[in-house]
């Protein structure tokens, strides 16, 4: 009987307030579940140099059997206070800040090739302004009780007068009706992803510890399956914002082993327009030739994706672009649950567990 040893490193986007597992639970959920034409048991844990995977046994036929381990190179715990729970003050003064930094974008009308995703980010803009001017209305509001609360001194008349200007702003018709229809709408998490993006993406030293710190966390991830010389395959899987950091990782990836690079609902295209350095990351990893192949999936369905750009002089030979279609109602790709369908997609699924080659 054969027997192989597969590792997946799975590395995830934001979890939004949901559990520490959510994403290694909606992956074995999409294994045991939803590949029905084969056989997947869940079988306990693997344990390495610190590290716990969840092991799963792949019965291909009745002489080949693989296990596939599968670690969450988790790093969210590397966020530091959200800007939603900061002071009023900070949060103006970053708003603002945060509000010219994204509307000045270089190639920005590269996305006009990508009409899901530019409709995704204009949403989400008019969410954030929602939030926006949420935060200016109760900030002028609190002016008339604390008049020194942006950092200077405001005359106790002019206090009076813009605190009640406030108050008109959260009384106003349009203000009410929007806030009714968004209120299923998590605005403040909209807002922290904002600005954890936007604290990644800058070159400035805050921002370069933030990169270091995630990167470094994600690869003792990877070094130690690695060390172990247990698995026959390894492969980086990403989602979200997860493949940012794992072509970070990817970038500069060195190791005798090959590994293989599934990249699934990515925002590298948007970032990219951000970022010369995550351009010249996504760059490296096409002429790593330590990356084996690259599969990156997409969905025309998934509002907060696009198909990971492929940069010019660049031999897309190893690149393979997988379009999914996702099931979903317009008013769950409006709120983004779309863009989590990728766990429960039979194709991605396949793809995870390197089912094409398994003779």
């Amino acid at each position: 009987m054969a027997s192989r040893r597969e590792a997946i490193i799975f590395i995830h986007g934001f979890y939004l307030g949901r559990d520490r597992n959510y994403f290694i639970d909606s992956l074995s959920t999409g294994f045991t579940e939803v590949l029905n034409t084969t056989r997947i048991e869940e079988a306990g844990e693997e344990k390495i140099a610190g590290y716990a995977g969840k092991k799963f046994k792949v019965y291909l036929d009745v002489d080949n059997i693989k296990e596939v381990d599968i670690y969450d190179a988790y790093w969210n715990d590397l966020i530091s206070q959200p800007l939603s729970s900061s002071n009023l003050k900070n949060q103006v003064f970053r708003g603002i800040y945060m509000l010219f930094y994204w509307l000045i974008t270089r190639d920005i009308f590269a996305l006009r090739k990508s009409p899901p995703l530019l409709i995704g980010l204009g949403i989400s803009l008019l969410l954030w302004i929602f939030w926006f001017y949420g935060i200016i209305a109760l900030a002028l509001v609190a002016l008339g009780q604390e008049p020194n609360l942006l950092g200077f001194p405001i005359s106790e008349d002019w206090s009076r007068q813009i605190s009640a200007f406030g108050k008109q702003m959260t009384n106003w018709s349009a203000w009410l009706v929007v806030s009714g229809i968004f209120s299923f709408v998590p605005i403040n998490m909209i807002a922290d992803i904002a600005d954890f993006s936007t604290r990644y993406l800058e070159e400035n030293p805050e921002g370069k510890i933030l990169k270091a710190k995630i990167r470094k966390k994600v690869a003792e991830t990877l070094n130690a399956v690695l060390e172990s010389e247990l698995y026959d395959k390894i492969t980086v899987l990403g989602h979200s914002f997860g493949n940012v950091i794992a072509t970070d990782v990817l970038a500069d990836y060195q190791q005798k082993y090959q590994v293989r690079y599934i990249s699934m609902g990515s925002s590298l295209k948007v970032f990219s327009s951000k970022s010369k350095q995550i351009e010249e990351e996504i760059k490296k990893c096409f002429k790593n030739e330590q990356i084996e192949t690259w599969i990156d999936f997409y969905s025309n369905q998934d509002w907060l994706c696009t198909k990971t750009p492929i940069p010019e002089g660049c031999n897309s030979i190893k690149f393979i672009y997988k379009k999914i279609k996702i099931p979903f109602s317009l008013l769950n790709q409006l709120t983004g649950k779309s863009h989590d369908h990728y766990f429960m997609n039979e194709e991605v699924l396949k793809t995870c567990l390197n089912f094409k080659n398994h003779s």
